[in-house]
């Protein structure tokens, strides 16, 4: 059982600012998924929610690539012995499992920020995005209709507006900005700055225009040109909000990711109303979302593809 080739399609998964932050340790026919908090984002990720969303959306590459080599697995959520929660594996071989097609899309799928084209999605295709998971505690509902995104519209520019106010926020979003070519391929991580549609520039250059030309006002213009232009947002909810469920968030988000590929509909992430508490709550009674916490918001619709973000090698995140 050749584990660094799950490992290979874990590695493959999204997470915030591109940051991977997970180590992966192998036992016989297991695979543990543990947090990497060094690459933590405390400015926009405070509880490292987004974290555990991000070690789920790997969990689940995993298994869907293990039933591609007719590998059965079994997940569970214990904790270390310093007390961090983290993701166990077991594989074992099954003659009777049938493999999923969504692992000829791991590959396939990024995370598009471009602008969408003003398409609808059919409808059959929505059915298929809500049906794409099943796990307890995690809902979802997406919101295409335009009185909905009009509602959705000023919480995600509030969002934005705080986070562009906040210091810590812009210097945490820069630390992990590649703007050249040659960082990006150095470290292989981050925001590459190809894959946002910005040039290709040194970086103390691209420190100077984030720090002192972007402003909450031209974010706010240019979200809602984004806005404008998706076909329909999905909002993502956990019944409770802890790591097990923030892990399970990510498994359910990645089936999502993987089926919209499929489908060829482009989505990237919003998630500036959740982020910021204060608008979360706001989301929360727009929605009518009751004691549900929504802590993920995508956008989706067509468009064209973008450079795909870079990845750490498997062997570099073995423990």
């Amino acid at each position: 059982m050749n584990l660094e080739k799950l490992i290979e399609y874990g590695v493959k998964a999204p997470s915030g600012h591109n940051t991977q932050p997970w180590l992966f340790s192998t036992g016989e026919n297991e695979i543990d998924i543990h947090p990497d908090f060094t690459r933590a984002l405390p400015a926009v990720d405070s509880d490292n929610h987004a974290l555990y969303i991000s070690l789920g959306c790997s969990a689940e590459n995993i298994v869907i690539a293990a039933a591609k080599y007719g590998l059965q697995s079994y997940v569970s959520i214990p904790e270390s012995e310093k007390g961090d929660t983290f993701i166990k594996i077991v594989l074992k071989n099954d003659d009777a499992i049938q493999g999923n097609q969504l692992v000829n899309f791991i590959e396939k799928r990024q995370s598009t920020r471009n602008n969408y084209t003003e398409r609808d999605v059919p409808s059959h295709d929505l059915d298929l995005l809500r049906k794409s998971f099943d796990f307890e505690g995690v809902d979802m509902i997406t919101l295409t209709h335009s009185n909905e995104i009009e509602d959705l519209e000023p919480l995600i520019i509030e969002g934005s507006n705080l986070q562009f106010q906040n210091q810590d926020f812009i210097n945490e979003l820069v630390h992990w900005i590649r703007f050249s070519d040659r960082e990006a391929k150095e470290k292989n991580d981050g925001l590459w700055a190809k894959c946002m549609g910005l040039p290709n520039i040194p970086c103390f250059l691209g420190s100077i225009f984030m720090k002192y030309f972007i402003s909450a006002k031209s974010e706010a213009k240019r979200w809602k040109k984004l806005i404008d232009a998706s076909a329909g947002f999905a909002l993502f909810t956990v019944d409770t909000n802890d790591a097990a469920h923030w892990i399970k968030l990510g498994r359910a988000f990645q089936r999502f990711a993987l089926t919209a590929t499929k489908l060829n509909i482009h989505h990237a992430h919003v998630n500036m109303p959740c982020e910021e508490l204060e608008v979360r709550q706001k989301l929360i009674e727009q929605f009518n979302l009751g004691s549900k916490h929504p802590l993920l918001l995508i956008r989706f619709g067509y468009s064209e593809k973008m450079p795909y973000s870079l990845r750490r090698d498997a062997e570099k995140v073995i423990l």
